[in-house]
């Protein structure tokens, strides 16, 4: 087993048998493409603290299916779970698993760690490779990362009560502002181009001087720098942990 510390991250690679088939390619996306599960942080749910291992159904997972998804539909990427909470339960549930391409980072500032601060440090620990961030607790179908489109975007859904939640205002397919109570609701799931990775790293490490305290302000800082594309899915293709 590999492993190697940076930025207070402990990064561990899973690794199985060379000839070991898990799953049959149903739609290949050719270009090298990083996911990276933001999961490090404890559940407030009674019964169910540890967001990643949340059974779903009798089967699986909550990381599981989220892992199952990607690896169905990209044979060429690499999938990094950034966990804290319960670290090693999650290290030895996945060892399980026996997926080749998955990758451990452990955020040991967890407990003091807000959304922001779980982005800069997985962009810090990543490649300058086509990256999806997804946060830990959706539960989402295969349109969210099966579209082609290799500029920078990121998703919203249809909400059928008052939004609480954060929001996206965009026109003609573009990114605007991101704020609470939009009707839009961002779908916490983003896609960054490798030819915008190096911008969008710098600028979260800039966040002192930009004065970025939150991740919607991380996000309309970076729609300043680089155009950020806007796709609409259906409600029923995204689920939160609270809704399964």
């Amino acid at each position: 087993m590999l492993e190697f510390i940076s930025r207070k991250a402990c990064v561990r690679s899973i690794q199985m048998k060379k000839n070991r088939c898990i799953h049959t390619i149903k739609n290949e996306c050719d270009a090298k493409t990083t996911f990276i599960i933001l999961c490090a942080r404890k559940s407030s749910r009674r019964g169910h603290k540890n967001i990643p291992l949340t059974p779903i159904n009798e089967k699986e997972t909550l990381i599981e299916r989220q892992i199952k998804t990607i690896s169905d539909n990209y044979q060429n990427s690499e999938i990094i779970v950034v966990s804290g909470f319960e670290h090693d339960k999650v290290v030895n549930y996945l060892k399980k698993l026996d997926y080749p391409n998955v990758r451990i980072a452990e955020n040991k500032d967890y407990k003091s760690s807000d959304v922001f601060n779980g982005w800069r440090f997985a962009l810090n620990i990543a490649l300058k490779d086509d990256t999806y961030i997804i946060h830990g607790d959706r539960l989402f179908s295969d349109s969210y990362i099966k579209d082609r489109t290799r500029d920078t975007h990121t998703f919203v859904h249809s909400f059928d009560k008052n939004n609480y939640n954060l929001g996206v205002l965009h026109e003609n397919g573009y990114f605007i502002n991101m704020s609470y109570g939009l009707p839009n609701v961002w779908s916490e799931i983003f896609f960054i181009s490798s030819s915008d990775f190096t911008t969008v790293k710098n600028i979260a490490n800039e966040y002192k001087q930009r004065k970025i305290y939150t991740i919607e302000g991380f996000i309309n800082t970076l729609s300043k720098n680089i155009k950020i594309s806007v796709l609409n899915r259906n409600s029923e293709e995204v689920k939160i942990l609270k809704e399964i």
